[in-house]
C-alpha cells in the first residue's frame, strides 16, 4: 500500500516532489497500487520508489527518473516515457503497451513478461537489459541498443528492428 504521506507530497506537484526528494535521499518512497493515471509528471524524481502495481497510463512522463524503482506490474499502456531513465528499473510483468519511450534509457533493466505491443522505443537504449518471455509485437525498435540483453523466448512479431543494435551470441527466439 502506497504512503499518504508520499501521495500528499506528489500531490503538490513535480517541484515539491523534487525538492523533498532531494532533502531526504534516504527516504525510499512507496506509492506502490496507486492510480496516476493521466498526470503531468515531466521530470519527476521516482528513483528507487516502490512503484509496484501503480497505473501510470497515458502519463505524461518525459525525462522522469525512474532509475532503481519497483516498476513490477506497473502499468504505462499510452504513456509518453520519451528521454526518461529507467536504468536497473524492474518492470517485471508492466504493461507498456502504446507507449512512447524515445531515447529512453533501459540499460540493466528487467521487463521478464512484460508486455510492450505497439511501444516505441525509437532510439531506446536496452543494454543488458532482462526481456526473457517480453511480448514486442509490432513495436518499433528502430535505432535501439540492444547490446548484451537478454532475449530469451520474446515476441518480436512483426516489431520493426531497422538499424537496431542486437546482442551478440544471444539468439531472439521469436514465439509466433
Amino acid at each position: 500500500m502506497a504512503n499518504t504521506a508520499h501521495l500528499d507530497i506528489l500531490a503538490q506537484g513535480v517541484d515539491a516532489w523534487n525538492t523533498w526528494r532531494t532533502s531526504t535521499p534516504d527516504v525510499r518512497p512507496d506509492l506502490s497500487g496507486c492510480d496516476l493515471t493521466g498526470r503531468v509528471l515531466i521530470g519527476v524524481d521516482f528513483r528507487g520508489a516502490n512503484l509496484a502495481g501503480t497505473f501510470l497510463t497515458v502519463g505524461e512522463l518525459e525525462a522522469a527518473l525512474f532509475d532503481g524503482a519497483d516498476l513490477t506490474g506497473a502499468n504505462f499502456t499510452g504513456a509518453d516515457l520519451s528521454k526518461a531513465s529507467l536504468r536497473g528499473a524492474d518492470l517485471s510483468g508492466a504493461d507498456l503497451s502504446y507507449a512512447t519511450c524515445v531515447f529512453g534509457d533501459l540499460t540493466n533493466a528487467v521487463l521478464s513478461d512484460a508486455r510492450l505491443s505497439e511501444t516505441i522505443l525509437f532510439n531506446a537504449v536496452l543494454k543488458n537489459a532482462v526481456l526473457q518471455r517480453a511480448l514486442f509485437k509490432e513495436t518499433i525498435l528502430t535505432g535501439a541498443d540492444l547490446r548484451g540483453a537478454d532475449l530469451t523466448d520474446v515476441n518480436l512479431d512483426g516489431a520493426i528492428l531497422d538499424g537496431a543494435i542486437l546482442p551478440i551470441g544471444r539468439r531472439a527466439a521469436e514465439r509466433s
